[in-house]
């Protein structure tokens, strides 16, 4: 498992690494295993969701006002669309976990869509314009499926409260 493990919330929180992320791996995977996938599962889809709908620098087009003629003004991209990083954050004192996922880029939230924005394979962004590519890859999509999520996490909850009688 390549994700973090996190103690806490927020500014305050620590990273759990080193022996003792194996040992809080180890006793997460024992006390919640179904709980767990469940939580890794999502966040997997929701990252790569996000990923493939990213959108990254390729160049802007630019017409020359002396001749009219467009061309491409290359760009270079900062590779934002590598930055995601996701986890699981014990929370509560240690009653509760939480997976998140996030782009650590500092300008992520900034990222506006244009008319001729592209992902990283080169199509055309599945962004509409103007509007937040991290918005519309990460939260929207992941706000859409909340339901079904609170589904999947108290059906993982009953199978490992049952393994533990």
């Amino acid at each position: 498992m390549a994700r973090k493990i996190r103690y806490g919330k927020g500014k305050s929180s620590i990273e759990i690494t080193g022996p003792q992320r194996e040992l809080f791996e180890q006793a997460l995977r024992e006390v919640a295993g179904a709980t767990m996938k469940v939580l890794e599962d999502e966040i997997d889809e929701r990252v790569e969701f996000a990923r493939k709908n990213w959108n990254v620098r390729y160049g802007k087009p630019v017409t020359s006002k002396k001749t009219g003629i467009t061309t491409i003004k290359k760009e270079k991209s900062s590779r934002s669309v590598d930055k995601f990083t996701d986890g699981i954050r014990i929370i509560e004192g240690g009653k509760a976990i939480e997976g998140f996922f996030r782009n650590t880029a500092p300008y992520a939230y900034a990222i506006k869509a244009a008319s001729y924005s592209k992902r990283d394979n080169g199509s055309a962004s599945t962004v509409s314009d103007g509007k937040s590519v991290a918005e519309e890859t990460m939260w929207k999509p992941a706000k859409k499926n909340v339901k079904s999520l609170v589904k999947k996490l108290a059906d993982a909850y009953i199978k490992d409260q049952k393994k533990r009688v």
